[in-house]
């Protein structure tokens, strides 16, 4: 009996509710959803961004929180060339995006036509934290946020991107 009683601690419970306690904390975070993180992670790619993909001039997407935005096209003199209006959600690793109303630049102002949403939705996978590699498609690089970035709106001149 002494031998068991140097192999037990004076308190079988000192040992067991450290354990309880460690194992609680770890079930309360896991408990956690992950659209949570998400969440976070998609206000975390929320702003202007200066864009570059493969194949195209330079883009500028708008990403806002709440999942609106827009992608910008320009050609390579900086002139506006192309535009959509974005539906954007990111899901984990996954950014799927759907395009809506048609941004251009016709005769240096400002065209907005919004005939509906796509029904094609663009698939991405978020590679780290300035690459997405478009299903099927190319790489796009995230290369710096723009802070004077504005809206272009309709009926105003085109915008200009002065990398």
């Amino acid at each position: 009996m002494k031998l068991l009683r140097h192999l037990l601690p004076a308190n079988p419970l000192s040992h067991f509710l450290p354990a309880c306690a460690m194992t609680m904390a770890l079930a309360f975070l896991l408990s956690f959803p992950a659209v949570s993180s998400a969440e976070v992670s998609q206000r975390e790619w929320a702003g202007n961004w200066l864009v570059v993909g493969e194949g195209d001039a330079q883009l500028v997407w708008q990403l806002h929180a709440d999942g609106s935005g827009y992608a910008y096209g320009f050609q390579p003199g900086g002139e506006l060339s192309h535009g959509f209006a974005i539906s954007w959600t990111l899901q984990g690793d996954r950014v799927r995006v759907r395009t809506g109303a048609a941004v251009r630049c016709s005769g240096g102002v400002v065209d907005v036509a919004f005939t509906g949403w796509s029904p094609v939705t663009l698939d991405f996978a978020v590679l780290d934290g300035r690459h997405w590699r478009q299903h099927g498609g190319g790489l796009l690089s995230f290369q710096r946020r723009l802070q004077d970035w504005e809206t272009p709106t309709a009926g105003n001149e085109c915008p200009r991107l002065n990398s």
